[in-house]
């Protein structure tokens, strides 16, 4: 018997460029009004629970997101990756003007390949719409496994990939409408380049994470908060 709140997608996913490393696309990125989204991400994140004190964000871009987090926790140490240069460069910046230097460290690295980091070595890994950039999620979300001491938490929102080309539309207009043309096609793309719900907790099922810690948390996010 088919699965009714198991919907099958009329989009197929449309991968979009896997690293945003020029200076103009890091500066275009970092423009689009992102607070709304981070601080909400950085406000669910301690509601849902202890974050400890040593976090890992992948994928981290210009890191507002782990700034905002080191000015509410002045215990948190935040090691962020990206693996792109000219995101971390603007990010050192807006670390220093956001006066959290001594707790955040940033790295060049691939968060799909991370053997230069040990295993269990933090109490929580972030990320914030990474994923969809990839084509096997999977191998970062077996990564950030790695990393998690035992009882650690995983917290990882992205977008949703909706089920017509008419809602991306709309979403579009609705979340971007006042941005600039080019972040409105930077929104169109990655919401053809996301994983459903259903895709994303398939995915956690082959890890032997509890599915159902995926859930839906916006009209365009899906967010996975779990413990190893």
């Amino acid at each position: 018997m088919n699965d009714p709140s198991r919907s099958v997608p009329q989009l197929p996913r449309t991968l979009e460029p896997e690293v945003m490393d020029t200076v103009a696309e890091a500066v275009a990125y970092d423009a689009m009004d992102h607070r709304e989204v981070n601080q909400r991400f950085v406000d669910d994140l301690l509601a849902g629970g202890p974050v400890g004190t040593r976090v890992i964000d992948l994928g981290t871009g210009t890191a507002r997101i782990p700034i905002l987090l080191c000015q509410r926790l002045s215990e948190v140490r935040v090691l962020a990756l990206d693996a792109a240069t000219s995101m971390l460069d603007l990010a050192a910046t807006l670390i220093d003007v956001g006066g959290v230097m001594d707790q955040i460290q940033l790295e060049h690295a691939d968060a799909k390949a991370l053997a230069a980091f040990d295993d269990a070595m933090c109490d929580c890994v972030i990320s914030n719409t990474l994923l969809h950039h990839l084509p096997e999620p999977q191998r970062v979300l077996g990564e950030a496994l790695r990393l998690l001491r035992p009882g650690g938490r995983l917290f990882i929102r992205d977008l949703m990939r909706p089920a017509s080309n008419a809602e991306v539309d709309r979403l579009t207009e609705l979340h971007a409408g006042n941005e600039s043309p080019e972040a409105r096609q930077l929104l169109h793309q990655s919401l053809h380049a996301a994983l459903t719900l259903e895709e994303i907790r398939d995915l956690l099922s082959e890890l032997g994470i509890d599915p159902a810690t995926a859930q839906a948390t916006s009209d365009r996010h899906w967010t996975i908060d779990a413990r190893k």
